[in-house]
């Protein structure tokens, strides 16, 4: 190895950046092999503001509730009918099995012929709210298959997604509660905005007040109130 050693009157020329010959110094702050290790450089733009999630079962809507349900049919003046009072107690049933609360006050036609392929529509209240079940037979015996003609929203189930989403963002556990006039279920919700509000689990102080949506594939979005 060769020592260099200034002498008088012959100053020795300053020695080249750091790097690869023939190229300019890394710039201040990064290091000639490469980006700078995470935490460091220079500030990166904040994230955008809108999140989506999938959130599993919190939208049941155009979905078969049950197949193959014998609700019975009975013979009434020599004409074989379907027992629409069962299928009342089982949508009534159905729902409350899907998303926790019993479809209240339902009706279905009375004297409704057994006929494979007929249909008829049902009517009742879901947490308050109209709603509309399609009855359809799938045979002359009684067996049927029902669904909803709206969709609708879990709302414990939205909860849950934004305060997984928000508190992951966050680095913190975090819980949701969303204004919804102290309804379970939100009838025909799917691409309205609901407001919410997101809170550390350990500072109640600490929060966010956010608008979810929820679209017909069950994936829920956010932003920033």
């Amino acid at each position: 190895m060769t020592q260099q050693i200034n002498t008088p009157g012959h100053p020795q020329p300053p020695l080249p950046p750091v790097g690869a010959p023939g190229q300019p110094a890394a710039p201040y702050g990064q290091s000639p092999c490469g980006p700078p290790p995470a935490g460091f450089g220079p500030p990166q733009p904040p994230a955008p503001r809108k999140k989506t999630g999938a959130i599993v079962g919190a939208v049941v809507g155009v979905l078969v509730l049950v197949a193959g349900l014998a609700v019975g049919a009975v013979l009434l003046f020599g004409t074989t009918t379907i027992d629409t009072a069962e299928a009342e107690r089982q949508i009534a049933t159905l729902t409350e099995e899907q998303v926790g609360v019993a479809a209240a006050d339902v009706s279905c036609p009375e004297d409704v012929e057994a006929e494979a392929g007929g249909t008829f529509s049902c009517t009742a209240t879901l947490d308050g709210q109209p709603i509309r079940f399609t009855v359809e037979q799938t045979d002359a015996e009684g067996n049927v298959q029902i669904e909803s003609d709206e969709t609708f929203v879990v709302v414990a189930t939205v909860e849950e997604s934004l305060a997984q989403q928000v508190g992951a963002e966050a680095g913190v556990e975090a819980v949701a509660t969303c204004e919804t006039e102290g309804r379970g279920v939100l009838v025909g919700a799917t691409g309205t905005p609901i407001p919410c509000t997101v809170t550390n689990a350990e500072d109640a102080t600490d929060s966010i007040d956010v608008l979810a949506t929820v679209d017909e594939a069950g994936d829920v979005s956010y932003e920033v109130a």
